[in-house]
């Protein structure tokens, strides 16, 4: 690494941490920062990853953050819907009644068990196979058999399945995993979902869906329900569906967006990701958009987001020419 380049003390631990969450983990945390940061902070880990710190350091960082959260648990606790099989039906009897609250203990694990299975349902979704079945390993027989009943059909196979590989993690990691979710749960709605309200459902199938067999069900979709097949086209592609695409796709999604646009919605894109989007350009173009990128200090969120909006856009308009 480079001597200017060297990261100080306390961008070190958080290079320490992000390492041993590991690459789909730091990812996503590395998604939630300014675009800037999070450009510095990727090039950064590459390094890390490459000569990871030693297993002393590693455990001083772990047991540092552990630390800190414990502190913020206890200073601010939050509070969270408990379910209770008997709810609904107290409600309906008195309307006015208080609703029962949940305050988190401070041990994730234990408020995995404990706290609303809707909350924690809906952000287990968001989370990859391996990561729920290592969760659910922590969970009582019946909590899980209601979670997995809560999962969409598709994630839900994926998880009982990684859960029969029987993942294995360090409890500290684990319990990082746990506190993490459990914070995110308790940002969502403490009520089940309506029926009709499947749209992410359908996304996720669709995406798991062979691609002739997605068009196939779109359009039964389009005859059947018009508005939601636009919304669920709509969410059905995300801007790193770019990695997947071939190089003629590719192409045609580039044609529908300027340079400008372009080097906005790369800005902290993953490096192979642009490496892709080089190699479809022309020898002018792609020398163009380098000095773009290269002028590129600062990219708020909302351009970014617009952006890559853009693209994603292109990408559906590129699928549905494919027909």
């Amino acid at each position: 690494m480079n001597a200017d380049l060297k990261p100080n003390h306390r961008e070190e631990r958080v290079l320490t941490l992000l390492h041993l969450l590991g690459q789909e983990a730091a990812e996503q945390v590395l998604g939630c920062l300014d675009p800037q940061t999070m450009l510095q902070l990727r090039n950064r880990l590459q390094d890390v990853s490459q000569a990871p710190p030693s297993a002393r350091k590693q455990q001083q960082v772990l047991e540092e953050f552990e630390r800190f959260f414990n502190f913020a648990m206890t200073s601010a606790p939050a509070t969270l819907k408990l379910h209770d099989g008997d709810e609904e039906d107290v409600a309906a009897a008195d309307p006015a009644a208080p609703e029962a609250v949940y305050a988190l203990s401070g041990d994730p694990l234990v408020d995995l068990e404990k706290m609303n299975m809707h909350q924690l349902s809906a952000a287990l979704e968001t989370e990859q196979p391996r990561t729920v079945a290592l969760l659910l390993k922590v969970a009582s027989p019946p909590r899980v058999a209601q979670l997995l009943n809560l999962l969409p059909e598709t994630k839900r196979e994926d998880v009982v399945r990684e859960m029969s590989r029987d993942p294995q993690a360090p409890e500290i990691i684990l319990r990082r995993i746990a506190r993490t979710t459990v914070e995110r749960a308790s940002t969502l709605s403490a009520e089940p979902r309506k029926n009709g309200d499947n749209i992410q459902r359908m996304v996720e199938v669709l995406r798991a869906t062979e691609k002739s067999k997605r068009r196939q069900i779109l359009k039964t979709l389009e005859a059947q329900d018009p508005e939601q097949a636009s919304l669920i086209n709509q969410a059905l592609y995300q801007f790193d569906d770019l990695l997947n695409l071939e190089d003629a796709q590719i192409q045609k999604v580039l044609s529908r967006v300027d340079s400008t646009t372009l080097s906005t919605a790369l800005f902290g894109a993953q490096e192979n990701l642009v490496e892709k989007i080089m190699g479809n350009l022309s020898k002018r173009a792609r020398v163009a958009l380098q000095e773009e990128l290269s002028f590129r200090r600062n990219v708020s969120g909302t351009q970014l987001q617009t952006s890559r909006q853009l693209l994603v856009q292109a990408i559906a308009e590129s699928e549905q020419e494919a027909e």
